[in-house]
């Protein structure tokens, strides 16, 4: 077998690893220029704090990633992962009700901390319902994860680093200039919302915009959440943000971001800081928040791996193993993520 992966962001470097093992032949194309992998905060995260409910399938992804990046980190001789306590400011009376509810059930317990008089008296003038400690959390240096990647496949001769034109794929037979494969899969990321093939899929691009900031009188013992999140960094620095801007039409830091995600810093902290760096990035998001993995109707050599959104850190790894499965030994996709559930136009 051999395969074509289009993109080497966090989707198409996890579907590569998984190709490795298995012993399939795979080249990646891609265009060098990724700004919403590398610029990740790459959090990794098991709760969804709107309602305290378990993100996705977090019993399963998030073992699978800690496995992934701790073997990566053995490969490569350094570390990715880092682990990192979340603490969550509550935002209203019924939110902290929610975790009290929910620290001592099944599952949820795995993720969550009974809450300490500690830390329902924060010393925060921000803490006014209390707070919770997410177990189990970690953060990938999104940056390095990126371009170590791109050298090693480069060096490996996997990798070629060019403008993917749609014209040079032949559909029927997964040709791409003269080469045929036996897939070709569309790891594109915000790109994809260009792709012909599988342009009928709700695929959308999501701006969001992280501040780096020099705050030495933070601790650098937790991030914390609120209406924002403060991860520390090292050195005194944290990334700030993030926001979300559905209308897309480049990857320019705005002044209004920064503003809006300077105010929600005062959600979580009145400690005196300095903004040091602004960037910006565009994520694939779908509507119902749930990934695009499958075959093209017509041309099931095409397949499609999208839509990981701002958890495509804690997704891949184990989202990547499913499709090499898929696409190798005809394992069923997960129902979810699988395109079927979109009927083409």
């Amino acid at each position: 077998m051999k395969v074509l992966i289009i993109g080497s962001g966090v989707a198409g470097t996890c579907l590569a690893h998984r190709f490795l093992e298995k012993g399939i032949n795979f080249k990646i194309v891609d265009k060098g220029i990724n700004q919403s992998t590398r610029v990740a905060a790459g959090i990794i995260n098991p709760l969804v704090f709107r309602r305290m409910t378990l993100s996705w399938r977090a019993e399963e992804f998030m073992p699978a990633a800690d496995k992934f990046y701790k073997e990566l980190g053995e490969q490569f001789n350094r570390t990715f992962q880092y682990p990192i306590t979340i603490r969550r400011l509550f935002a209203s009376e019924q939110e902290a009700g929610y975790w009290l509810k929910k620290q001592h059930l099944p599952h949820y317990s795995d993720f969550m901390s009974t809450q300490t008089e500690e830390d329902a008296a924060f010393p925060s003038p921000q803490n006014t319902f209390g707070t919770g400690l997410v177990k189990g959390a970690s953060h990938i240096d999104a940056a390095s994860y990126y371009q170590i990647h791109r050298d090693w496949f480069s060096e490996q001769g996997l990798l070629e680093t060019e403008e993917l034109e749609y014209t040079n794929i032949e559909p029927e037979t997964a040709t791409y200039k003269g080469e045929t494969y036996d897939y070709i899969v569309f790891c594109e990321g915000k790109d994809g919302i260009a792709n012909p093939w599988f342009g009928y899929l709700p695929l959308q691009q999501t701006k969001g915009e992280i501040l780096t900031i020099h705050a030495p009188t933070i601790s650098q013992d937790e991030l914390l959440n609120r209406k924002c999140f403060l991860l520390p960094v090292g050195n005194g620095n944290f990334r700030a943000g993030s926001n979300y801007d559905w209308d897309v039409d480049n990857v320019i830091p705005t002044k209004e971001a920064r503003a809006l995600i300077e105010e929600n810093i005062l959600s979580v902290t009145d400690e005196p800081y300095e903004v040091v760096d602004h960037v910006a990035g565009v994520r694939p998001t779908v509507p119902d928040r749930r990934p695009l993995f499958g075959k093209h109707t017509e041309f099931p050599k095409l397949v499609i791996a999208n839509g990981l959104g701002a958890k495509g850190y804690m997704l891949a790894p184990l989202m990547m193993q499913e499709l090499a499965d898929f696409l190798v030994e005809g394992k069923p996709l997960h129902p979810e993520s699988d395109i079927a559930r979109f009927k083409k136009r």
